[in-house]
């Protein structure tokens, strides 16, 4: 059994039982609150009006904490209480401090409760707000007479033998809750597509603001530095000469990986061998990998004997950039003396090709916004900036998907291609 919402007056607190009567009525309420176009005026139709009004005359703590929320002192017809209650539920359910403090309920409490029930079945329902302070003080503090003496006057509809079976439309509730959740699924999903097609609009709109304000003055930098750089003959300056021409070509290089990602070119498909394509990207890596102690290995396996060698149908520049900005992660990532494992796993409908490393591991936060423009997950080595996120659009761009799982320590990204790009 749970907890109605507490009743409040000053610094006290006083707490009623959730009945399955009361957890039926509110919930129905709560759903026609959805189906609503209004909050504040709530359609509430005959059949809803008449389950919370017999929950009221049938559940003593329901009635008693409706009661005692209605703000206004003097009579209130039932009918004129069960109005204001669909009005108001939704806001006192999902207020901050509805339930906050709350007693645990121990079986003292509960044993309380029943002796309770049992006593105001005996005596008629027009007669349950006089006993009301019982049910207030089995949780809470002595209720004074100051504020019962302010107490609405409930006047209760002639009352007729219940012929709401409380059981019988569960089944109901369910169904409409269950819409409701889907509903609210489809709002989300809707949501976060118009979200995501307002992101890249921003970004296409500001990167081609960076390509004009930006590229100009970068190309000035980089020309003056080489024209500097011919005539210089002293070897520190010419080498930082050369750290400023290859940050202004970073810099023009992050410019373009945003253009890309908000505004891609199309897709020009045409036959490529994957184990081809991956020797090729991976030896342009060797090098480098060697300089910093990083065993760079290349792995392959198949479902099938041909699937290897088999073509598939791609963009070769973009999946060659796509699997470099995975390695280029991962090598960031160890920094130095580490092992990075390039393995390409194949079948007839599929094109899987996997950079495992031993570098820093991914924090969940890192794992949900690794594909986003300029995340930065340098706090754990990796520094993502725009090449994950460029490999996530040519994924995409291919119908295909690219993913990043972590581990306690290292980072498997996993690029998925299908073998027939429908573009």
């Amino acid at each position: 059994m749970g907890l109605l919402p507490c009743l409040r007056r000053g610094s006290d607190r006083w707490w009623l039982p959730q009945t399955e009567r009361s957890t039926d009525a509110i919930g129905h309420l709560l759903l026609m609150d959805r189906r609503s176009d209004s909050v504040s005026n709530p359609l509430l139709d005959g059949s809803v009006r008449e389950r919370v009004s017999e929950a009221l005359q049938s559940d003593p703590a329901y009635l008693i904490f409706v009661t005692l929320s209605y703000p206004d002192p003097g009579p209130v017809e039932l009918n004129q209480l069960v109005t204001w209650h669909a009005h108001n539920i939704t806001g006192q359910i999902a207020s901050g401090d509805a339930f906050l403090g709350a007693p645990k309920i121990t079986p003292m409490i509960e044993k309380r409760w029943r002796k309770l029930t049992d006593h105001f079945r005996t005596i008629p329902t027009s007669r349950w707000m006089e006993d009301a302070s019982l049910w207030l003080e089995a949780t809470g503090p002595k209720v004074s007479n100051t504020w019962r003496q302010q107490w609405p006057l409930v006047q209760m509809a002639p009352e007729t033998p219940s012929n709401v079976n409380s059981g019988s439309n569960n089944h109901s509730m369910l169904q409409e809750l269950a819409r409701s959740v889907q509903h609210q699924k489809s709002l989300e999903s809707a949501f976060d597509a118009r979200l995501h097609n307002e992101k890249l609009a921003a970004i296409k709109q500001l990167a081609y603001g960076l390509s004009h304000e930006i590229n100009n003055p970068l190309a000035n930098i980089s020309t003056r530095a080489e024209q500097l750089q011919r005539g210089e003959t002293e070897p520190n300056r010419t080498a930082t000469l050369q750290r400023i021409i290859d940050q202004v070509y970073r810099a023009h290089e992050m410019i373009a990986d945003l253009m890309f990602y908000a505004n891609p070119p199309q897709v020009e498909p045409q036959p490529c061998v994957p184990s081809e394509l991956l020797a090729e990207v991976t030896g342009s890596f060797e090098q480098e990998a060697e300089r910093q102690a990083i065993q760079l290995q290349v792995s392959a396996e198949s479902s099938t004997v041909d699937a290897l060698e088999q073509e598939f149908t791609a963009d070769t520049t973009m999946v060659k950039e796509a699997v470099r900005a995975l390695i280029r992660n991962a090598i960031d990532a160890i920094g130095c003396q580490g092992t990075i494992i390039v393995s390409l796993q194949n079948d007839l409908e599929h094109v899987r090709i996997v950079v495992a490393d031993s570098g820093p591991g991914l924090s969940d936060q890192a794992q949900k916004h690794a594909f986003d423009p300029f995340f930065s997950g340098r706090e754990a080595g990796r520094g993502m900036g725009l090449g994950l996120c460029r490999a996530y659009r040519i994924a995409k761009l291919h119908e295909g998907d690219v993913s990043l799982s972590g581990r306690p320590s290292g980072c498997i990204a996993t690029l998925t291609l299908p073998r027939l790009t429908g573009t």
